[in-house]
């Protein structure tokens, strides 16, 4: 299981902005073959987030994208 975290990133104009983090598990990002640096792309499916690595994105046959 992971947990969404809220950190401040900066204040501009009185104003304080936030990003949210996700620590992905060691072992899944080894399962996945990721590597530190990568590029990953966001969507929304099903009102589910889904990440997927950039330059895997249509691997399959079937050019619907890579599902590992």
């Amino acid at each position: 299981m992971v947990k969404l975290q809220k950190r401040f990133a900066y204040k501009y104009k009185d104003k304080e902005h936030y990003k949210h983090v996700v620590t992905i598990p060691e072992d899944k990002i080894h399962e996945l073959g990721w590597k530190v640096g990568e590029e990953l792309e966001l969507s929304i499916v099903d009102s589910r987030l889904v990440l997927t690595h950039k330059s895997r994105k249509h691997d399959r046959k079937d050019g619907k994208g890579e599902n590992r």
